[in-house]
């Protein structure tokens, strides 16, 4: 397979594991109509579960494999994109990862070619987030916690609109010495953004900034969701507020999907200036 984004060597920063979240988009865990915490859970217990069973007899994990892929088909969102049903738990019930990696293996032999893509593959492909993230981006990223970790650090477009949008309130340019004093608040803008959002789309093709039917996806160039507000919408805020899936808003909406996003970073930036 041919991959023009497997790296010769790991980029210096690795934003794929760190140590308050894990990220496992490139393996498909997020690729599926239901993205809810719950239904997320229950499909990576699933995995956990059946693969455990099998480690590490080839065959079985081979079988364990084959039955994964045929319940969870039907749930797949974008059928372009793989789904490798060996990212499960790898130490609780809240870090993700490669169930095959070959540091959980008792000699270390590496499985990976059991898996949808060739070890090749599994070992060095790096996202997109890896080249575009500025150093204070990326640790803007990081400060997020938990299951929201991976849809933060996987979206650079989010993350350097969160930035800017810091930035205006702050009528400066933050820094990433800034950051170790609103940990909180930014932990709770990133939770509003992306589980507590009252104006996200109701489709379940609907992902962030990108809409899927089948194996076709729009990537942004779909109507901005503030698309003939008669209020004015700086340009880092209409990034966030379609990059995280909001449908259409109407005056009266957009005013108030306005006054959250703006009073979360508002928050954000009076911690930093404390």
């Amino acid at each position: 397979m041919n991959d023009s984004r497997v790296a010769s060597k790991a980029p210096l920063r690795i934003l794929c594991q760190q140590e308050h979240g894990s990220c496992a988009a490139c393996c498909g865990v997020s690729n599926f109509y239901d993205r809810s915490d719950a239904a997320m859970h229950r499909r990576l217990q699933r995995r956990t579960a059946l693969v455990l069973a099998a480690w590490p007899d080839e065959s079985e994990l081979a079988r364990a494999r084959d039955q994964l892929l045929a319940e969870e088909a039907p749930e797949v969102l974008f059928a372009a994109v793989k789904v490798c049903p060996f990212a499960g738990h790898v130490d609780d019930d809240a870090r993700v990862g490669c169930l095959l990696h070959p540091t959980r293996h008792p000699t270390g032999a590496d499985l990976r070619d059991l898996a949808v893509y060739p070890k090749e593959v599994c070992a060095g492909h790096f996202c997109a987030s890896h080249d575009w993230l500025r150093p204070r981006e990326a640790d803007l990223a990081q400060s997020a916690r938990g299951s929201v970790y991976g849809r933060v650090v996987t979206d650079a477009a989010l993350v350097k609109a969160v930035a800017r949008a810091v930035d205006d309130v702050l009528c400066r340019g933050w820094v990433s010495a800034d950051l170790a004093g609103a940990g909180a608040e930014l932990g709770a803008l990133w939770t509003l953004l992306l589980q507590e959002w009252p104006f996200v789309d109701p489709d379940p093709r609907r992902f962030g900034g990108f809409f899927f039917d089948g194996a076709d996806a729009i990537e942004r160039s779909l109507p901005s969701a503030c698309f003939g507000l008669s209020v004015a919408v700086s340009a880092p805020e209409r990034i966030i507020i379609d990059a995280i899936g909001t449908r259409p808003l109407d005056d009266a909406d957009g005013a108030a999907a306005l006054g959250l996003l703006r009073g979360g970073l508002a928050r954000v930036a009076r911690a930093m200036g404390r």
